[in-house]
């Protein structure tokens, strides 16, 4: 007997995200709120822990795997923004773009980088 787990297909996973959201959409707004609210707090990894005597980065590893995706995108803007002004904040954010932008595959970077001008201002969504 194989025990081994398997990924849902995707067109099950699909039709499953379909229904939850058509099921949300015929409830109460509010009622809908606090279902998906309580499912983010059930599913997320909560407040990094802070160990300032442990590795520090294998801690945030640890909580960034945890996390969903809206906890990490939370974090990693706060953080950058609490960086600008921190001694060595520049070194940490370059570090934390070359991260990104190894995650990038070839065509977001070239998606990316096509919306940098000739002078280096960034344009669309999500600009400052």
């Amino acid at each position: 007997m194989n025990c081994e787990l398997r990924e849902p297909e995707p067109r099950h996973r699909h039709l499953k995200r379909y229904a939850a959201i058509k099921a949300l959409e015929d409830i109460d707004p509010q009622d809908a709120a606090v279902i998906c609210a309580t499912f983010l707090d059930q599913i997320g990894a909560g407040f990094p822990r802070v160990d300032y005597w442990s590795d520090v980065r294998a801690d945030a590893d640890e909580w960034a795997f945890l996390a969903n995706a809206a906890e990490l995108e939370c974090y990693i803007a706060s953080a950058l923004k609490r960086l600008e002004n921190q001694a060595l904040g520049i070194n940490a954010r370059k570090r934390t773009f070359a991260a990104l932008w190894i995650a990038f595959t070839d065509d977001e970077r070239r998606a990316f980088l096509a919306r940098v001008d000739a002078d280096g201002t960034f344009h669309g969504k999500g600009a400052a």
